[in-house]
């Protein structure tokens, strides 16, 4: 008997500590506090947030493995079979071809490297795409984006850029006018900024027009663009010019600003770098080169 009282008085001391150890403390834990930097929230700003974007199909890296099929879906002419090429080939000092739209210039293709104001290489655009269809940087040559040239008659008349390897469904490289832009124009004094990002086809050299275009098929949010934006000069340097709707012209270096935002994975063309700093966060202003095949 003595031995159970003790156990029933041990057992009576311990029930408190138990109690306390399994229940609340009285005293309020404050929440822990995600802090984000002006940068993450620059990024959320310059691009809808807590979007489900759609996701947008790419083509290979060597559209020599895609079948006649998926080239057809892609709007690209099927393979010739072997024996035909071969027939060809017999022939094709017979038979001289012709442009259907003759052009005094070649049409190269190539890439596009990236290197910031100082002259320090970044890398290459890249091939795939963001999640909001802009294209961004990449330091792998394999990943780099291919493109075609499309001039004609002058390396200073704005002309188009065609991807290879980018976005399928839209080949056309231009401009497309930013989420938090208030109207279509870049100059000095705006916040506006367009993202370099694909369109389904070509805008005539002027204003951004509404056109199909990778920012607008992914976010579901309607932005005109521009895709005659692009020249080059005597040392391959891609100029952009952007066509303002009172058709007003602002042109890299001078008057307008190709940055880079590593938060964004995208680059983004600006009339005026540092009021787009205070809205969105400082980006690297770089410049673009046409690097032949």
């Amino acid at each position: 008997m003595p031995s159970f009282t003790r156990y029933l008085l041990l057992a009576l001391l311990a029930a408190p500590a138990a109690l306390a150890a399994g229940s609340p403390s009285a005293v309020p834990v404050p929440p822990t506090r995600v802090h984000r930097s002006f940068t993450d929230a620059a990024a959320d700003a310059l691009n809808p947030a807590g979007l489900a974007t759609r996701a947008l199909a790419h083509n290979p890296r060597d559209l020599r493995s895609l079948t006649n099929g998926q080239r057809l879906a892609r709007g690209l002419p099927p393979r010739s079979p072997a024996n035909k090429v071969r027939r060809r080939a017999a022939t094709a000092s017979l038979v001289p071809r012709q442009s259907a739209v003759p052009c005094a210039l070649s049409q190269p293709t190539g890439t596009i490297s990236v290197a910031d104001t100082a002259g320090n290489a970044l890398g290459f655009v890249g091939r795939t795409a963001n999640n909001f269809g802009e294209y961004g940087v990449t330091t792998d040559a394999a990943e780099a984006l291919t493109v075609i040239v499309r001039r004609c008659d002058s390396n200073t008349t704005p002309f188009d850029i065609e991807a290879v390897n980018g976005l399928s469904a839209f080949p056309y490289v231009g401009g497309v006018v930013g989420f938090a832009s208030t109207d279509d124009n870049l100059k000095a004094g705006s916040t506006n900024y367009a993202y370099i990002a694909g369109a389904a086809s070509q805008v005539a050299y002027g204003a951004a027009q509404s056109v199909s275009n990778s920012f607008s098929s992914a976010t579901g949010t309607n932005k005109d663009a521009e895709t005659a934006i692009w020249t080059l000069t005597d040392t391959n340097t891609l100029a952009l010019t952007w066509v303002n709707t009172d058709g007003g012209v602002v042109s890299t270096p001078s008057s307008a600003h190709l940055l880079y935002i590593p938060s964004a994975s995208a680059f983004t063309l600006t009339g005026d770098a540092a009021r787009f700093a205070s809205a969105f966060g400082e980006g690297t202003e770089v410049a673009f080169t046409f690097v032949a095949a």
